[in-house]
Formats: C-alpha cells, structure tokens, sequence
C-alpha cells in the first residue's frame, strides 16, 4: 500500500478537489510505503506552508492550499495514532513543533 492509497482509503468523504490538491502537494512521495505516511504528510505540509509563507500568499485564494496543508497534517497525526506507539505520536508532534519553528526564524 502506497501513501497514495492510504490517503485515498481515508477520503470517501473529503471533496475530491481536495484530495487531488494533497496529492499534489505530496508529490513523488505520495507513492511510498503508506509505512512512512506520517513523517511525508508532516514534510508535505511544512513544504506548502514555507511556500505559502515564502510568496505572502495568506489571502481567500489560498484557502484551498491551507485547507490541503491542514488535511496534510491531520493525516499524519492519525497515521501516528494508528501506530498504537505514544512516542510515534510524540516524535511527529517534536518534529512538526521544530519544522514550524525553523519556519518562524526563517521569516523572522
């Protein structure tokens, strides 16, 4: 199983544009072991963000790409939930806790 389809299984409900855009995002590591789907949403979504930040794009025409970063994020906090491990959970929330950091010093 490849995130790809990981994230596909979970999106029954999620609008179809939406699931597109994340899978954009992902982009060649959408086709990885869905074993690894935690650490590449988290690295996905922390990309997305630094552009977004990088292009000042915070406006309406961003709320697709805001809404995708924060469906990215969600499914790797429940891809580490799914782990049954606190330190999977623990480990994502340190790793995406510093990736936020090193984008607020960036910008600063």
């Amino acid at each position: 199983m490849t995130v790809r389809d990981w994230i596909v299984a979970r999106a029954a409900t999620v609008p179809s544009v939406l699931t597109a855009h994340i899978l954009t995002l992902l982009g060649a590591d959408a086709e990885q072991g869905a074993e690894r789907a935690g650490e590449l949403c988290l690295a996905a979504a922390t990309r997305s963000l630094e552009g977004l930040l990088a292009g000042g794009r915070y406006g309406r025409d961003s709320a697709l790409h805001l809404l995708a970063i924060d469906a990215l994020t969600t499914y790797a906090f429940e891809h580490a939930c799914e782990s049954g491990t606190p330190d999977a959970v623990r480990a994502l929330a340190i790793d995406g806790a510093r990736a936020v950091s090193q984008l607020s010093i960036a910008r600063g």
